[in-house]
Order: C-alpha cells, then sequence, then structure tokens
C-alpha cells in the first residue's frame, strides 16, 4: 500500500534541511540592491530557524524578502589581490569564488580564521552586515552561505584609523568619543557614510582605539548597544547590538585571544554615527517573557527585528541581563 505524503504546513518546525536548501537557492542573490541595501534574507533565515519558526513562516519570509532582491552577476575568474581587491564592490564575485576555494582547501574553521585576520580591522564594513551575515553564515553550517559572507565584508572593507595610545576605561573612552566634533554629511546618509565620516575626523585615531581591553570588554560593548537601543530605539545601534553577537559567534575564530581592536574601533564609529547618548543602565525593567518576545519575533516582517531578536536571546543566554529583553521590547510593537 503506498503511503501518502503529506505537505509540511505553517505548523510544521522549519528543519535545518530547509534552511540549507533555501540558503543553496539564495546563492543566486546579488549580496545587495539598489545600490548599497544589504541582503538580509540568509540572516532572517537562519535567526528564524533557531527561533523556532515554522516551515510555512520560513518560506513566507523567505518569498516576501526576494521580491526586493536582485540576481547575482555571474562571477568571472580572477585572481584575488588583496592590497588591490579589499574595499571593492565590484569584487564580490571574486571574493565569493577565492573564499569558496580557500574553504574546500582548508576546511571552513581554517579558511574563517585565515579570513578573520584579514578582516576584523575593517569590522564595521557596510554597517557591520559583512561581519553579521558571516556570523549567521557559522550559525547555519552552510559553506556557500559562509563565503558568500565573507565576500561581502572583503568586497566593502572599511578600516577606521586609529593609533597606539594609553588605554582608557569605558566610561573614559564614551566620555573622549563624545568631546569629538561632529562632521558634516547629509541627512539621511547611509550607516557606513556615518561611521566613516566620523573615522576621518580629527582627533577620531587617538581616541578610538584607545579601549581598555579585557575579558569582558565584548559583553559591556554589545549591553551598552542593548541598553542604548532600549532607551531610544536608534537603528544605527541595532546593527551595533547584532554585530556584538556576530562577533561573540566568531570568538574561537578570532586571530587574537583578546577581542580584536578592529571591532571596538568600529564600535566606536558606530556609536558616534548614531548621534544618541550612551545609556548606562536601564530606564525600567522588562515586562514580557522571553517566550512571549521570541513568538511575535517569529511573526514580524521586518528582518531587523527578527535577527535583532535572535541576537539578543542569544547573549541573554550566555550573559543574562534584562537589557536584552528591553532591546526587543523596544523593537517590537505590542
Amino acid at each position: 500500500m503506498l503511503m501518502k505524503t503529506v505537505p509540511p504546513t505553517r505548523e510544521t518546525p522549519a528543519t535545518l534541511a530547509q534552511l540549507h536548501h533555501l540558503l543553496d537557492a539564495g546563492q543566486a542573490w546579488s549580496a545587495t540592491y539598489r545600490g548599497r541595501m544589504s541582503n538580509h534574507l540568509p540572516m532572517a533565515q537562519q535567526a528564524l530557524l533557531e527561533l523556532g519558526a515554522s516551515s510555512g513562516r520560513l518560506q513566507a519570509v523567505t518569498e516576501a524578502e526576494e521580491v526586493h532582491l536582485e540576481p547575482r552577476a555571474p562571477a568571472r575568474p580572477a585572481r584575488i589581490d588583496a592590497a588591490r581587491d579589499l574595499g571593492r564592490p565590484d569584487s564580490d564575485a571574486a571574493w565569493r569564488a577565492h573564499f569558496a576555494g580557500r574553504i574546500a582547501t582548508l576546511g571552513s574553521p581554517a579558511a574563517l580564521r585565515e579570513a578573520l585576520a584579514l578582516l576584523l580591522p575593517g569590522a564595521g564594513a557596510i554597517a557591520f552586515h559583512g561581519l553579521i551575515r558571516t556570523g549567521h553564515a557559522v550559525l547555519a553550517g552552510h559553506d556557500g552561505e559562509l563565503a558568500a559572507g565573507l565576500a561581502h565584508w572583503a568586497s566593502h572593507f572599511m578600516p577606521l584609523p586609529t593609533a597606539d595610545e594609553a588605554p582608557l576605561t569605558l566610561a573614559d573612552w564614551l566620555q573622549a568619543l563624545a568631546s569629538l566634533p561632529r562632521p558634516a554629511y547629509p541627512a539621511g546618509s547611509f550607516i557606513a557614510d556615518r561611521m566613516r565620516a566620523w573615522g576621518d575626523t580629527p582627533g577620531f585615531a587617538a581616541i578610538a582605539g584607545r579601549l581598555q581591553h579585557g575579558p569582558d570588554t565584548l559583553r559591556d560593548l554589545a549591553l551598552l548597544a542593548a541598553r542604548t537601543y532600549a532607551a531610544t530605539g536608534n537603528f544605527t545601534l541595532l546593527h551595533l547590538l547584532t554585530a556584538s553577537h556576530a562577533m561573540s559567534v566568531l570568538q574561537p575564530w578570532w586571530p587574537t585571544p583578546e577581542l580584536p581592536r578592529g571591532f571596538s574601533v568600529a564600535a566606536a564609529a558606530g556609536l558616534l554615527a548614531s548621534g544618541a547618548m550612551p545609556a548606562l543602565a536601564l530606564d525600567h525593567p522588562p515586562c514580557r517573557p522571553w517566550p512571549a518576545l521570541i513568538a511575535a519575533a517569529c511573526e514580524q516582517d521586518d528582518a531587523h527585528v527578527i535577527k535583532l531578536t535572535h541576537a539578543a536571546w542569544r547573549l541573554g543566554r550566555r550573559w543574562p541581563d534584562p537589557a536584552w529583553r528591553r532591546a526587543v521590547e523596544r523593537a517590537i510593537p505590542f
């Protein structure tokens, strides 16, 4: 007797196999669209899977996001020259082929460690999206997506200037950053453009790299982003929070035992580009438990909200603090 196959419903849980199938198909999409907007689909897909979204919901978000995306240009054979091709958006296809080759030759762990040594000095590239996409790719366990994330990072590589000076505590570092003169940039500028403008500001290089690093530095920067986002809802700080989560994912492959300096320098530029006053404490405690927040996030159509919830939830499991839930409450309308 033939067994009837029951098609999945919206309530069927999404699976890793479904995610990998979608990521395979997603390799046909460009890393950017409408000029310089990052493709958030693979990041949202991985976040939804881990948050426990249904198969139907994962498919629905995929179809809705694909409407905005653009096909990827065919790859042309090219030998990558880091000195020439880092930071060139038109080099994405060549970088993707390069990283795919390194993953095939070395295996993904060694290839990732090699790539991070090259890329972390420009951690803030394209508003942290190269870093963030790479972190989601690692969690997805998908080599093609890892190559795509690293290529997005390399092709928009944006190192910021820094200088060796005496280290500062977090509070003193923030105070010193606040003393810098605000650069001129047009209203509505992209986050990356504002970060670059701050990097070119006189005095930035002498301050940005001075944050005293220790075992808790990444946690402190992530919590600073969460508390300030909770207080302000600032879109730039949302990116710093999700970037901090990506750094925590990539920690086993950092080229140095302590937090790479490139991330704290990029965080300095992100904080300044946000224009928000850093919040070192919460305005009030969170009201909703994680199950309610996660369920609400899975029903959102905004990839940024999905990614923020996923990042905050995972960071909260590593470093328990009410700030993570407050940040999600700020992002999700109830």
